[in-house]
């Protein structure tokens, strides 16, 4: 890998026509592309742009596609799949009739076209299992492996929004790319709450979330098996609870923040997983822990944690390159800083976090929320360097004012 500076190739803010107003201070974006081709998805809206970023075209997620039997929902994830040509976007669908849809769309090629050039699937949960009736899907996210989509959800009761179990299904990727009858096998935690995939894998997938506060599970799903291993890591004790991190308006961005983990990769015998953790000890402000364990014994290696004295770091992802270094989406903001949107990759040689900032915000939210999550991806078919997706506010602290970012980022060519 070229050894030069961090640098931003393309920081694209998405102008309004793009969104059609359809924005959140709950902003959950996430970005997959094919070249200059590039499909962005936010909570309640979807762009597409055909020239890498310079002019975009709104999609409502809402009417793109045919109904499923109640209306698009929220919860967007895209990721491209290479090896396969195609790119998958999912989609949740509102409760209805006792439960929910949670829609994998598939697009081969090209990704201009409306619906009918999109094949897709819907799940239910209790077409996965008739004792899981009453139950409906939510928080969804997606990975893939050599040969395999995996596709992650929580999965709540309808009656009272209890959490039930969180579900990892795994498809072959020739069913994904070719369309036909879906076909899957899945593995479910009624223990462990909104287990997370690791972006890199090849033919492991590994997938982890918290036992507690000073333990992390992490499972091992090979390709070539049908088990699920699992081992109990353990970790430097961290806080959760109330988060806070006002900004200069006093609007406090993090006041729904959660301790879930929102970032994992696997590579170069390394397994990585990130989460937001709240302020403790000499760290005044909520921080991003950092926890790799080492690929072959399961052990700890380090904590190379992101925080800072003067503002918070929060909402982390990571995806590896095809050389095994790390690229890093997250928000910062508290303090003297409004929130706003930072990428960054690993340095093993230095042992640092090298970050840089694509947009700060001139406002806080003034519903105080903020996330749920953001995207990293390894740029297609630039795949030493990323693409993450981000947000900020810009003109003021209600939803209309945000603005959507794509940043194509890595390391200067030398």
């Amino acid at each position: 890998m070229p050894n030069g500076a961090l640098v931003l190739f393309r920081n694209t803010a998405l102008p309004s026509t793009a969104t059609q107003g359809m924005t959140s201070t709950v902003g959950e974006p996430s970005v997959a592309n094919r070249g200059d081709q590039i499909l962005m998805t936010g909570n309640w809206y979807t762009a597409r742009s055909s020239d890498n970023g310079t002019s975009w075209q709104f999609i409502s997620p809402f009417s793109f596609f045919p109904s499923p039997g109640s209306g698009f929902c929220c919860d967007q994830t895209a990721i491209h799949i290479p090896g396969r040509d195609a790119t998958v976007w999912l989609l949740q669908y509102s409760r209805a009739n006792n439960t929910n849809t949670l829609r994998i769309a598939v697009k081969k090629g090209n990704l201009d076209g409306d619906g009918d050039d999109w094949h897709f699937w819907d799940l239910h949960p209790v077409q996965v299992n008739p004792a899981w009736a009453g139950e409906w899907f939510d928080y969804n996210h997606a990975a893939i492996s050599d040969n395999f989509l995996y596709v992650v959800s929580n999965s709540f009761t309808v009656a009272d929004s209890d959490w039930r179990r969180c579900v990892v299904f795994r498809i072959p990727l020739d069913v994904v790319a070719n369309g036909g009858t879906l076909t899957f096998s899945h593995f479910q935690s009624t223990t462990n709450f909104s287990l997370r995939c690791t972006q890199g894998a090849r033919n492991v997938m590994y997938f982890a979330s918290h036992n507690n506060q000073q333990q992390i599970r992490v499972f091992s799903w090979p390709e070539a098996s049908t088990q699920v291993s699992q081992v109990n890591v353990a970790v430097t004790p961290w806080q959760g609870g109330a988060y806070s991190a006002p900004g200069p308006d006093g609007t406090n961005w993090l006041a729904r923040c959660d301790p879930r983990i929102t970032g994992a990769w696997v590579a170069n015998g390394v397994i990585g997983f990130l989460w937001t953790a709240n302020r403790l000890g000499s760290r005044p402000f909520p921080h991003v822990r950092v926890v790799r364990i080492n690929e072959a014994t399961k052990t700890r290696r380090d904590e190379p944690d992101l925080w800072s004295a003067s503002t918070a770091y929060a909402y982390p992802d990571a995806y590896p390159n095809d050389q095994g270094e790390v690229g890093i989406t997250l928000f910062r903001g508290g303090g003297t800083l409004h929130p706003g949107h930072v990428v960054g990759l690993r340095n093993d040689t230095t042992n640092a976090w090298s970050l840089l900032a694509t947009k700060n915000s001139t406002h806080g939210p003034l519903d105080n929320k903020w996330g749920d999550y953001l995207t990293c991806r390894r740029h297609a078919p630039n795949s030493r360097t990323w693409l993450a997706a981000g947000f900020t506010l810009q003109g003021g602290g209600t939803r209309d004012k945000i603005e959507p970012r794509v940043v194509h980022f890595g390391r200067a060519e030398i």
